[in-house]
């Protein structure tokens, strides 16, 4: 990953430090809050383990104890025996995505290969966006906020527009999101300020003329969500750009997609975890391995350009970009950070988190990864990288 101005990563970890610290402006809770809610995540029966106790799937969630339902999950199509998601979604003036798009997320969680106590595989994702996208998607809340190009800074501003906007009562149920435009003064494309979190933005906004597209609006808004639900963008740790992490967590895929060798592309996590490389002795004569048979993949050379494999990944990659595939000892910096690491990728389905943030009932609490390693892709990098 390219360095970014020493300025603008220090405004993105400040503003990430303060969404943490004013959280309970944004949705009250406090420390007595969260010693009672953990100790009910100990004792509550959760089958599915979506952080969703059994109790408010079946019955509905009573989030201040008066007796009255206040968020109706089996009413919003919750199961106890099945993975549940709850995202709402905020949108200034013109930013919420298509309805194609949502269709195209549920469709991604839908076919995730997670099993479930019921024998199904998959999770349910449920899209709040009022009444802006129809019945499917209007579960009542989603609003459409004031426009703002530039949120700054990022963190008061969208406390702001969640306190505003976003019914308390939902805090331990819904993911809270905002289509907006840019923040920080810059042109990242989204932010999740914690990793895992509630709360996130997808800002591909007009204002650094990302001209999103339903691919790009998809990609941005599945790996914004999967910080907040445990994600990193390297997988088990933060180098980016690795070729053997087949994940929209990383930034070689996430608003082109996946390649695959079939021809056809892929908008979600990781599914498999391809063997390891060594970037001081990568052997062109494997590939990724096995397990990359169904991918193609992408990696950086030497002189900075990229290249993409023209078929499988499990047959042999140039790694070092010298017209041959048979190098097992010559180092490349194939993810272009200036370094040679060992790349690690990750089944990311195997490993995302439910519970982040304020969210959830039927899980411990989970520590959260610095707001420093949060920086995110930008609008440069984005163009850069299409035109190597």
């Amino acid at each position: 990953m390219r360095p970014r101005p020493a300025l603008f990563a220090v405004l993105t970890s400040l503003a990430a430090a303060a969404l943490a610290a004013s959280s309970a402006v944004a949705a009250p809770f406090t420390n007595t809050d969260a010693d009672t809610a953990v100790a009910k995540r100990v004792v509550a029966t959760d089958t599915d383990g979506d952080s969703l106790p059994d109790t408010w799937e079946t019955n509905g969630y009573d989030a201040n104890g008066d007796g009255v339902v206040d968020v109706d999950l089996p009413g919003m199509g919750a199961n106890p025996k099945k993975k549940d998601l709850f995202v709402e979604m905020d949108y200034m003036a013109g930013r919420l995505t298509t309805t194609a798009a949502l269709d195209r997320i549920v469709q991604v969680f839908a076919s995730a290969p997670v099993s479930n106590p019921d024998g199904s595989t998959g999770i349910k994702i449920h899209l709040d966006a009022g009444s802006a996208r129809g019945t499917t998607y209007n579960l009542g809340g989603g609003n459409e906020v004031a426009y703002d190009a530039d949120l700054n800074p990022s963190a008061t501003q969208t406390n702001a527009i969640k306190a505003a906007n976003f019914a308390s009562a939902r805090k331990a149920v819904f993911h809270y999101m905002l289509w907006g435009d840019s923040y920080d003064g810059g042109c990242s494309s989204g932010q999740a300020f914690n990793i895992p979190n509630d709360t996130f933005i997808v800002t591909v906004g007009p204002k650094c003329n990302w001209n999103a597209t339903d691919d790009i609006n998809v990609g941005t808004f599945i790996h914004e969500l999967g910080h907040n639900i445990g994600l990193k963008h390297g997988g088990t740790d933060n180098l980016n750009y690795k070729p053997n992490y087949l994940s929209v967590m990383n930034y070689s895929f996430q608003l082109g997609g996946v390649l695959k060798a079939d021809g056809t592309k892929y908008w979600g996590y990781s599914s498999v975890q391809p063997t390891s490389i060594n970037e001081a002795r990568p052997d062109e004569t494997v590939g990724l391995g096995s397990l990359g048979a169904a991918y193609r993949t992408s990696w950086k050379c030497p002189n900075g350009s990229t290249r993409t494999t023209a078929g499988a990944a499990n047959q042999p990659i140039d790694w070092n970009c010298d017209g041959d595939t048979t190098d097992t000892t010559t180092a490349a910096d194939i993810n272009g950070d200036k370094t040679t690491s060992i790349l690690i990728a990750q089944n990311n389905w195997a490993n995302i988190v439910f519970g982040g943030g304020a969210v959830g009932g039927g899980s411990a609490t989970i520590a959260k990864t610095p707001a420093s390693e949060l920086e995110e892709l930008t609008h440069d990098e984005w163009t850069e990288m299409q035109h190597r």
